[in-house]
């Protein structure tokens, strides 16, 4: 008994369109013969719409472009020609006569620029976190274009903004997902044979694509796509995390020693500072909590402190309100502090404008000169962390949980879960 093989469809031409074939095998065609586009599935219609489209890629890019046609035959015969034309001319003439319609309220052209400014409208993250997603993208789109300059980081004569308008005016189709793994390799193969310089390459390429991939958060993709236009795949799509081993912490530092050097040399000299440490060691407070942190947060009667929610700080997440329960001494402590200023309205002083911090070129922080007065002198005692103030608050995290058990210091630590 024998079978016959049949196929989906053979090769078409002008007088056997849509007929099926019986023939062992399929004649190949290139793109831009318009018997290539009569084979199943490449051309069709979008949900609603009449005219038939066609997907293809040339040069690491990849389009969809509706080709205004409700006819196979014709659709396929523009299919071909807009890929020949592509292919000996370049995509902006092939596509000039394919462009829809600009919607008015649509942004002529997507570049990383006009993608931070629709997530900056659409997002409903923190200010600070939608500045650190900014940072991430542009830091990426940088390196994988190469662009540099000598005074990026000169703030005050416009060296900083120079850099960024440079980066901002990147096209996002102008790299791809290849692209960035590419990248993220390169910056862990740089680092060598050192086996902890490629750990710490390793969670920075991390942190970065984390952050950068932000920008594109599935909440707001849709409402982006409808301000500018996105590139098709998007950059992210398939960039996977590199494996950089346990993040558990380990104590490198004595808590206990650097508390009672604090009290010697900070509590009267550098009082700001000192507050700042025993919030963050004891208190297990983050750094935005502590340079937002009110008066009214101490609940003095009953040894309690209330993170919350305020006008000047949101919170990173609802999980990280809480009530922290204060020995005599943290009590005592900050009742001494609060007598001397009995009219003030932040626990650490600063003459920092808080409505200034975040806006354009103002700080990140309220207490940015506070906090650089406390990580010096971390890193006088060995704190060599690249995130000292953190680091406190890992610690007191870590005496918890050897103590009373991980559940415990999750909770002290006001975490999501445990992880």
């Amino acid at each position: 008994m024998s079978l016959k093989r049949q196929h989906p469809l053979s090769p078409i031409d002008a007088t056997t369109a849509g007929k099926r074939a019986e023939g062992p095998l399929r004649k190949s065609y290139s793109k831009s013969d318009a018997r290539y586009w009569l084979v199943t599935g490449r051309l069709f219609r979008d949900h609603g719409v009449a005219d038939y489209s066609c997907r293809f890629s040339f040069k690491g890019r990849r389009v969809q472009i509706c080709l205004k046609s409700p006819n196979q035959r014709e659709a396929a015969k523009k299919a071909a020609e807009l890929y020949g034309k592509i292919v000996s001319e370049g995509w902006e003439v092939g596509l000039a006569d394919y462009r829809p319609e600009e919607n008015p309220n649509k942004l002529s052209c997507s570049t990383v620029g006009e993608l931070i400014e629709a997530a900056a409208r659409l997002s409903s993250v923190r200010p600070q976190t939608l500045k650190v997603y900014a940072q991430a993208f542009r830091c990426l789109v940088a390196e994988v274009h190469q662009i540099t300059s000598d005074n990026k980081n000169d703030f005050g004569k416009g060296g900083t903004e120079a850099w960024r308008q440079k980066v901002d005016a990147v096209k996002l189709d102008s790299f791809t997902a290849a692209d960035i793994v590419a990248w993220k390799n390169e910056r862990i193969r740089s680092k060598g044979g050192d086996p902890l310089s490629k750990k710490r390459a390793t969670t920075t390429a991390n942190s970065i694509i984390r952050n950068a991939r932000g920008l594109f958060g599935r909440k707001i993709l849709p409402f982006i796509g409808q301000m500018i236009t996105l590139p098709d795949p998007l950059p992210f799509e398939g960039v996977s995390l590199e494996k950089s081993g346990s993040a558990r912490y380990i104590s490198r530092i004595d808590p206990f020693a650097i508390l009672t050097t604090a009290k010697q040399e900070l509590a009267d000299s550098e009082p700001e500072a000192f507050k700042i440490l025993i919030l963050a060691l004891v208190c297990g407070l983050r750094r935005g909590e502590i340079d937002n942190l009110l008066w009214r947060a101490f609940d003095f009667g009953n040894s309690a402190l209330k993170i919350e929610t305020s006008e000047y700080h949101q919170l990173k997440s609802d999980d990280s309100a809480g009530v922290i329960d204060l020995d005599f001494e943290t009590k005592s402590l900050f009742q001494g502090y609060r007598s001397k200023d009995p009219s003030g309205l932040f626990v650490i002083n600063s003459p920092v404008d808080p409505k200034q911090v975040g806006i354009g070129k103002g700080p990140r922080y309220r207490c940015n000169s506070e906090f650089s007065v406390l990580i010096k002198w971390l890193k006088q005692q060995g704190v060599t962390t690249q995130k000292p103030i953190h680091t406190l608050r890992k610690e007191i995290g870590s005496i918890i949980a050897s103590e009373h058990g991980i559940f415990a210091a999750s909770r002290y630590l006001r975490h999501s879960d445990i992880q």
